[in-house]
């Protein structure tokens, strides 16, 4: 046996393949595909979330202040209570043993970037005498994770009269396990996600539940372009078809939704706050057909009313959501 041939065509195979390497390394460069890479996480936010084994994440109990987004902007402070729910201002004193209205959604709901009272919730309790109002969102949460979380807050909540479910079209990719928001989830760790809970189908059209999945990560994607490439078409791989049925599971859940709050005698109504209404247009025929009722409030987030380095809607727009939700809201609850 000649060892040195051996050791000559073993070498020419390595150098080859470091070779091919280096040219599809430098292919997804010149085509816009880097690496992974790591933010800037310059602001040093405080991390609002906590990792949970079922809805991935929920807001933690706590007091957050965090800095302006930009010069002309202004801090904010976000309180959680030990329910995880955000704090909501203008209760009044005999709104304690009163039913309540609960809403459920991600950041827009939540109120990020504003302080407790800003938000369109709170507003809307200024305005409420009938009802304690409760905000259950979480930043990141889709219409799947609401659920969940209604789920659990149903075991410990006994007042609830109606449950209020925002709705904006991205959510629709969070339902589903999307690779493009999942890889954006994990790239903001530090805000506490780690894990993706989300759903499909079965051949029926009945929801079928995903445990919380986590992205798969190449060693060295952070510099090298091939492992994150590989580690993408992994994900994709895993969450193969499923974007293609976002809407269809969408409908599934708020199908899910209201037959889980039917049957104890709780109203579901959703909050569409797309800026065009025909985004609801998919869920009429299904909202009809289950008696569940909605809301449209559809304002164009112009500059003037957006949170200038952030993008999410500043305090005009929380207060110009409100009086649209308490519009709309009369013609389906005594206030």
């Amino acid at each position: 046996m000649n060892y040195k041939n051996i050791l000559i065509n073993i070498i020419i195979v390595f150098f080859s393949i470091i070779f091919a390497l280096i040219l599809v390394e430098l292919f997804l460069r010149i085509n816009n595909q880097g690496p992974w890479g790591t933010l800037d996480h310059k602001r040093n936010d405080p991390t609002l979330n906590k990792p949970d084994p079922k809805l991935g994440w929920v807001p933690k109990e706590g007091k957050y202040s965090f800095n302006a987004f930009s010069p002309e902007g202004n801090k904010f402070e976000i309180n959680i209570l030990p329910d995880s729910s955000r704090k909501v201002s203008f209760y009044k004193k005999d709104n304690k043993e009163k039913e309540q209205i609960i809403f459920l959604g991600g950041s827009v709901t939540l109120g990020w970037g504003v302080n407790d009272e800003q938000t369109f919730i709170s507003q809307l309790q200024k305005r409420t005498k009938n009802y304690k109002i409760k905000n259950y969102s979480a930043g990141g949460y889709g219409t799947y994770q609401s659920y969940l979380r209604l789920e659990e807050i149903l075991k410990v909540n006994n007042k609830i009269k109606t449950v209020i479910i925002s709705f904006l079209p991205d959510h629709e990719i969070r339902n589903i396990g999307s690779e493009f928001w999942l890889r954006t989830l994990s790239k903001h760790s530090r805000r506490g996600y780690v894990s993706l809970p989300y759903a499909s189908i079965n051949e029926k059209g009945d929801l079928l539940r995903k445990d919380p999945i986590t992205y798969f990560r190449m060693p060295l994607m952070n510099h090298l372009s091939v492992a994150n490439k590989v580690s993408k078409k992994i994900m994709q791989s895993r969450l193969k078809g499923n974007e293609k049925n976002a809407t269809i599971v969408t409908k599934a859940i708020f199908e899910s939704t209201k037959d889980l709050l039917e049957n104890k005698n709780i109203e579901l109504v959703v909050l569409s706050l797309a800026e065009n209404s025909k985004d609801l247009i998919p869920y009429i025929k299904i909202f009809e057909k289950k008696g569940i009722n909605y809301i449209n409030c559809n304002i164009k987030q112009t500059e003037d009313l957006t949170i200038k380095g952030d993008g999410h809607p500043n305090q005009k727009m929380h207060f110009l959501y409100s009086e649209c939700i308490d519009q709309k809201l009369k013609k389906l609850l005594i206030k």
